[in-house]
């Protein structure tokens, strides 16, 4: 899963005994810190990312060992610029995180009253055993010729099905409670063919 990292700021410090890079930034709205400190001890390096969390404090999402990146990166001195040093180590770290807080991709699923009345169309269509397989062009068909798929679920427990009508048609504001205003019309295939080709 993808998400998009918004950078908020950065800081990048240099000492003769250590440096260290931290950067915020907004991940799937969450405001998020990453962290890395290099020293000459290889014991006392940290890398990690925080998040707040509920209580507007930090809680770590990921850490990582010193040794996957100290011995890749120079001994400190002031003259160190820790944000070209250590901001691959943050990206590193930043994408880990994003793996973790980026919200999972919503699956759009059907009721079962909904799932049962598909049943019901097909059945009223190809016969009680009915099958029907629709192929990539008839989806695209489809999808250019007539408006929108819409499900309507009533509350007499009946499904309307349509693409007849457009977005501000009464029936499709009121979810099926009003009637259509009979300003909804699409061209039939054949007529938007012959506009096409005059």
């Amino acid at each position: 899963m993808t998400a998009v990292i918004t950078h908020r700021y950065e800081t990048a410090v240099a000492t003769g005994n250590s440096y260290r890079y931290d950067r915020v930034v907004d991940i799937a709205g969450r405001k998020v810190r990453v962290r890395i400190e290099r020293q000459f001890c290889h014991s006392y390096n940290v890398a990690f990312v925080d998040v707040t969390n509920d209580e507007k404090s930090w809680t770590r999402v990921v850490e990582d060992l010193a040794c996957q990146w100290w011995n890749t990166t120079p001994a400190p001195s002031k003259h160190i610029d820790a944000a070209a040093v250590l901001g691959p180590v943050a990206d590193q770290l930043l994408h880990r995180a994003v793996m973790i807080l980026a919200p999972a991709p919503i699956t759009p699923t059907l009721s079962p009253h909904v799932l049962d009345a598909v049943g019901a169309l097909l059945a009223t269509t190809h016969g009680y055993n009915g099958e029907r397989r629709i192929t990539p062009d008839d989806i695209a068909w489809a999808s250019n010729h007539g408006g929108t798929l819409r499900v309507i679920e009533h509350n007499d427990g009946s499904v309307t099905f349509t693409k007849a009508h457009r977005d501000e048609c009464p029936l499709i504001t009121s979810s099926g409670t009003q009637d259509c205003d009979d300003e909804c019309a699409f061209k039939h295939p054949a007529e938007a063919r012959r506009w096409l080709d005059q």
